[in-house]
């Protein structure tokens, strides 16, 4: 999984525990030495983060330990190690205040000087809480010195949390506080005083170790963090020079986290207008990044799947895609890798081959194959709601003299004209095709009654009646319209279009310029099938 490096805004307790380095760290491994500089920069900075709390709990700490001890030690001891400590808490708070003020300075020498005068402060703090140890601590009286034990240890398994950051600081911290206080427990002598003077001692050895544990389980989250921070320094270099367009999105709110110049360019939009929103929006089935969304929660990938873009507008533009979706980790949250390989100009090609294999190539009209196939789903659909379904075919009359006089050109013309009329006269659901020369047939889906269809074909017969002005020509020409319905007059598909087709042939012979609807008796003359 990919994960970014740490936010350098958080240069206080939040800084990731991967930063916590020791030396040892690029012994182990070589390839992280070029960044001591870095990851020193980043010891100090959280060891200075931390030093107001620590200043602030070693001052509460010695005011409880001073007035409990205030009935058992002389007065001027207490006000001298008082003094003592509260000068080297003073020198640490100066220190805090310079660090403070030089926030910018970052050279590796200034880091070197930060680190080492935090170091001799905590030493020297050390070394006044291991002095009290011993002189606040009132020989013969057990309850008393067990308290000041108890002071100081509480004082180091505190200092052991905040100041693991740097071993040389936290062991010379250590050793500081609780050596002089074991060795004075073990001169004291006693079975009690002995015991809690080897206590002490394991305490120091165990603090020690547990510290010593800590840096290197922080190293370690450190190489996972670096290697995490350069496999994602590598991947955006990747993905930004990659011809293909790539996405990044948050995972939990669907925004944008990173894309590069090539989904800029598919999208046509600029970063500041792309980064934060969702992807969904330039999506043209918004559902279809919903399946995908559900998909990637699910842990598993999408490939090559078919895609329809478009403008934010929903009209300036609209792009084919295939699309491949993998889940990852970016910048510390769930996300989705996308890729758009554009294939728009491959899909309106393939569109147009399908589209000419279907449709007549004259006036756009669906074809024979077409018109048939939408005839099935029509009666299959009829069979299920108990509507009727009419099917026309239209015979134009004095057509073939327009093609001899003006030639064809100007019956092509015409033949186009004749098509946009009979859309003109057709709801959404009906369907319209050229089957040949001069043969259309109209399909009339979901009707409730017979003479609804012969209302549409009585329209049609009007609307081709009317002159057509071609060219500075006015052409006049009519129909012949034979009509059949579903289960009205046949009980399948071929039925209805064989009496269609009769009845087509009855309005030219009876004069033209008519609407015939089929009867069983016109079975009985001949007829041509389409």
């Amino acid at each position: 999984m990919v994960k970014t490096s740490t936010n350098r805004n958080a240069d206080t307790a939040s800084f990731s525990v991967a930063t916590f380095l020791t030396p040892s760290v690029f012994r182990n491994y070589p390839q992280l030495s070029l960044h001591a500089e870095s990851l020193q920069a980043l010891r100090v900075r959280l060891l200075y983060a931390n030093l107001p709390v620590s200043i602030g709990v070693s001052g509460m700490l010695a005011f409880i330990l001073v007035t409990v001890q205030a009935t058992v030690i002389d007065p001027e001891r207490l006000t001298a190690w008082s003094l003592a400590l509260t000068l080297v808490l003073s020198a640490r708070a100066v220190l805090f205040a310079a660090w403070r003020r030089s926030a910018n300075e970052s050279s590796h020498a200034a880091m070197r000087r930060w680190l080492l005068l935090f170091r001799i402060g905590a030493v020297l703090a050390g070394t006044v809480w291991g002095i009290g140890g011993v002189v606040l601590a009132p020989p013969g009286n057990t309850g008393h010195i067990f308290y000041v034990s108890f002071v100081l240890i509480g004082l180091c398994a505190g200092a052991a949390s905040s100041l693991a950051v740097d071993r040389l600081t936290i062991n010379g911290f250590l050793i500081a506080v609780l050596l002089p206080h074991t060795f004075f427990l073990a001169n004291l002598g006693g079975s009690a005083s002995l015991g809690m003077s080897v206590m002490s001692s394991l305490f120091l050895f165990f603090l020690a170790a547990s510290a010593r544990h800590s840096a290197l389980q922080l190293e370690e989250n450190f190489r996972l963090q670096h290697i995490a921070t350069e496999n994602e320094t590598k991947l955006r270099q990747m993905l930004e020079n990659s011809p293909i367009a790539t996405c990044i999105a948050d995972a939990a709110d669907n925004r944008i986290l990173f894309v590069n110049q090539s989904y800029l360019a598919l999208i046509e939009a600029s970063p500041e207008q792309i980064v934060g929103v969702s992807p969904v929006d330039y999506y043209a089935k918004p559902e279809d990044y919903t399946a995908v969304s559900e998909h990637i929660r699910a842990g598993t990938q999408i490939s090559n799947k078919l895609l329809e873009l478009r403008s934010l507008d929903g009209q300036s533009w609209t792009k084919w895609t295939l699309a491949s979706y993998s889940p990852i980790e970016y910048q510390h949250k769930a996300a989705i890798l996308a890729w758009f390989y554009d294939i728009t100009e491959r899909k309106l090609k393939e569109d147009h081959v399908e589209h000419m294999a279907y449709h007549d190539a004259l006036t756009g009209l669906p074809n024979r194959s077409l018109i048939l196939d939408r005839l099935q789903q029509a009666q299959t659909e009829a069979e299920l709601t108990g509507n009727m379904v009419a099917l026309m075919f239209i015979d134009l009359d004095k057509f073939k003299p327009v093609n001899d006089l003006h030639g064809h050109n100007i019956g092509d013309l015409l033949l186009k004209f004749v098509a946009e009329r009979i859309r003109g006269c057709l709801r959404k659901t009906d369907s319209a095709a050229r089957i040949g020369g001069d043969e259309f047939v109209v399909l009339l889906p979901a009707l409730p009654a017979v003479k609804n269809a012969v209302d549409v074909a009585e329209k049609l017969r009007q609307a081709l009646n009317l002159p057509f002005e071609i060219n500075g020509l006015i052409l006049n020409i009519s129909s012949s319209i034979g009509l059949a319905v579903y289960p009205e007059h046949a009980e399948d598909t071929q039925s209805l279009i064989k009496h269609a087709d009769i009845a087509m042939y009855y309005a030219k012979a009876e004069g033209r310029n008519c609407v015939r609807v089929f009867r069983p008796q016109m079975q009985d003359r001949g007829m041509s099938s389409p």
